[in-house]
C-alpha cells in the first residue's frame, strides 16, 4: 500500500455479492445490476484492488459499467479510486446520472464520495453517517468508512476504530488488518502496527501486497534493510507489482542513497501509468533536495510540471512547484514558485475540487511558513487569512489542518508559544509543523514534550518532500538541540 504526496493514489474496497439471476443482483450494501457479466467482472476488480493489484482491479470495474453503464456504484468506486483526477470527474457525474437506478444503500454511497469529491462536506458526512447507521454489522461499510477517513482525511486515529470493527465482524477479512497497522504506524504505535501487519502476511501468504506493507512499516521505523528484504520478497511474490518497486527507491532515498534511489524510481516510473509517472518523479525529483543537488532538483521539478501540465494534472503541476518553494534558497524564487503553484491548481483542469482546495490550501500554508522565514511577515499575514476564510468554509479536514499548522507558525514567529502548541498539534505528523512545535514546548516549559518531539522527527522516515526539507538538517543539528535548548539558532 502507498499513501502521501495529498493526493488519493490507492485504495481498496470489498463489498460482498449475492448470487446473480434474471432479476437484478441485491447485495447486503443494496447494491444492484442485472447483468450477471457487470457483476463477475465488478467482482474480479474487487478481489485485484483489495490485494493492490490496482490497475488491473480499475480496468474490470471499467469493464463493469461498460457491461452495465447504469451500475453507479462501480462508477462511484472508479471516482473515488482511480488516481486520475480527469476520471474520477468523469465517473462521479456518471455515478450521479445513475443514482435514480440504483438501490437505497447505494444511493447513500453514491451521495456520500461525490458530495466529498464536490467538497459538499455536511452532506457527504450525513450520508456516511446514515449509511453506517442503517448497517452496524456490515463489515465493509465500515471498512469503507476507515479508508475515507484515513486517506481523504488524514484521520488515522479516528479510522483505527473503523477498521477494528471491521475485523471484530469478520476475523478473516483481509485487508482492514492491513490498513489499521497503516494507522497504528502512523499514529507512533508501532508496536500494533507490526502484531496487525503479521497477522496480514498470515492471512494472504502467497500475495506481494501484505511483503509490500510489511516493508513499508519496516521503512517507516527505520529498520531499513526490512524493508528492502519485504520489498524484494514482494518482488519475488509478483515482479509486476510496482508499488514494491517505488517502495526500493523510497527506502534507498531514506538511507542516503539518493542514486540508487533514482535508478530503482525510473524503473517503476517506466512501467507506471501516466499518473504514476508523475507522482513518482516527484519522489524521485526530491532526491536530488537530499542530496542538497538544488539547480538539479529545480531541473527535475520543474520537468515534473511540464509533464503534470502536459497530462492536465493540475493538482500535480502545483504540487511540482510548491515542492520547489519549500527548499528554495532564494525568496524571490521561492515566491515566484508559489504563484506558479497557485496558477496552476486554479487552472481550467477536469479535477476533483476537493482536489483543487487540497492543494491550494497546500500552497497557502507553504507560503505562511515561506514568508516568516523570510521575514515578510506581511505576506504571511495575507495568506492566514485566505487560509482562514478557506478553514470556516469548508470542515473538510485536509483544509482545517493546513489552517491550523499555518496559525501555529505564525503564533510561534510573535512569540506565543503556549497558544501556538493547541494549533500545531492539529498537525504533527508534518516536518514543518513538528519542528515547530518542538520550539512551542520548549518555550511554554513543556520540555519533556519537546524531547519526545525532537526524536520523534529525527526518526521520521516519510519519503516526502517535507521530510526531505526538514529532517536531514534536523538530524545533523540534533547535537546542536542537546547543547542548546533554546532551538532559534538553527531552526
Amino acid at each position: 500500500m502507498k499513501t502521501g504526496l495529498r493526493i488519493l493514489q490507492f485504495a481498496v474496497l470489498t463489498l460482498a455479492v449475492a448470487s446473480a439471476g434474471a432479476q437484478p443482483v441485491r447485495n447486503a450494501l443494496g447494491m444492484t445490476t442485472k447483468s450477471p457479466k457487470a457483476r463477475a467482472a465488478f467482482e474480479d476488480g474487487l478481489a485485484k484492488v483489495e490485494t493492490l493489484h490496482v490497475q488491473a482491479g480499475l480496468a474490470s470495474w471499467r469493464k463493469a459499467t461498460q457491461e452495465d453503464p447504469n451500475f453507479a456504484l462501480a462508477h462511484i468506486l472508479l471516482a473515488y479510486f482511480s488516481p486520475d483526477p480527469t476520471e474520477q470527474v468523469a465517473e462521479r457525474e456518471k455515478a450521479l446520472a445513475t443514482r435514480k437506478l440504483a438501490g437505497s444503500e447505494e444511493q447513500l454511497i453514491v451521495d456520500w464520495l461525490a458530495s466529498a469529491s464536490q467538497t459538499k462536506w455536511v452532506p457527504a458526512i450525513q450520508a456516511m453517517n446514515q449509511a453506517l447507521a442503517e448497517n452496524k454489522q456490515d463489515r465493509h461499510l465500515a471498512w469503507l468508512a476507515g479508508w475515507w477517513l484515513l486517506l481523504a482525511q488524514d484521520q488515522p486515529g479516528r479510522a483505527i476504530p473503523m477498521f477494528e470493527r471491521a475485523i471484530q465482524l469478520d476475523p478473516k477479512f483481509a485487508d482492514p488488518w492491513n490498513e489499521v497497522a497503516y494507522c497504528y504506524a502512523r499514529t507512533g504505535d508501532l508496536d500494533q502496527a507490526f502484531q496487525r501487519i503479521q497477522h496480514y502476511t498470515e492471512l494472504l501468504p502467497n500475495e506481494a501486497n501484505p511483503q509490500d506493507s510489511f516493508a513499508e512499516i519496516s521503512r517507516m521505523a527505520g529498520r531499513f534493510e526490512d524493508a528492502l528484504t519485504h520489498y524484494r520478497m514482494s518482488l519475488k511474490i509478483d515482479p509486476t507489482f510496482l508499488e514494491s518497486q517505488l517502495g526500493l527507491g523510497d527506502t534507498y532515498a531514506l538511507m542516503g542513497d539518493q542514486a540508487r534511489a533514482r535508478t530503482e524510481y525510473e524503473i517503476a516510473i517506466q512501467k507506471g501509468t501516466k499518473v504514476q509517472a508523475v507522482l513518482w518523479s516527484l519522489q524521485s525529483a526530491a532526491t536530488y533536495v537530499r542530496e542538497g543537488k538544488l539547480s538539479a532538483a529545480d531541473s527535475a521539478f520543474t520537468a515534473v510540471a511540464q509533464r503534470a501540465h502536459d497530462a492536465d494534472f493540475g493538482n500535480l503541476e502545483a504540487e511540482s512547484y510548491r515542492s520547489m518553494a519549500l527548499y528554495a534558497k532564494d525568496s524571490d524564487a521561492a515566491f515566484e514558485a508559489l504563484r506558479r503553484a497557485e496558477a496552476a491548481v486554479k487552472d481550467n483542469h477536469k479535477i476533483p475540487q476537493a482536489l483543487v482546495d487540497l492543494e491550494l490550501a497546500s500552497v497557502l500554508r507553504t507560503r505562511v511558513d515561506r514568508a516568516i522565514r523570510d521575514g515578510k511577515m506581511d505576506l504571511a499575514v495575507e495568506a492566514l487569512h485566505r487560509l482562514e476564510e478557506m478553514a470556516t468554509a469548508s470542515p473538510d479536514a485536509n483544509v482545517q489542518q493546513a489552517h491550523h499548522a499555518a496559525a501555529g507558525l505564525m503564533l510561534v514567529a510573535q512569540g506565543k508559544y503556549a497558544e501556538a502548541v493547541s494549533q500545531l498539534e492539529e498537525d504533527d505528523r508534518n516536518p514543518l509543523s513538528m519542528a515547530a512545535l518542538a520550539v512551542a514546548y520548549e518555550k511554554s516549559g513543556a520540555t519533556e514534550k519537546a524531547q519526545r518531539m525532537t526524536a520523534r522527527l529525527s526518526k521520521l522516515n516519510e519519503p516526502t518532500i517535507e521530510q526531505a526539507v526538514v529532517v536531514p538538517a534536523f538530524r545533523k543539528n540534533r547535537v546542536a538541540y542537546e547543547s542548546n535548548p533554546a532551538l532559534e539558532e538553527w531552526f
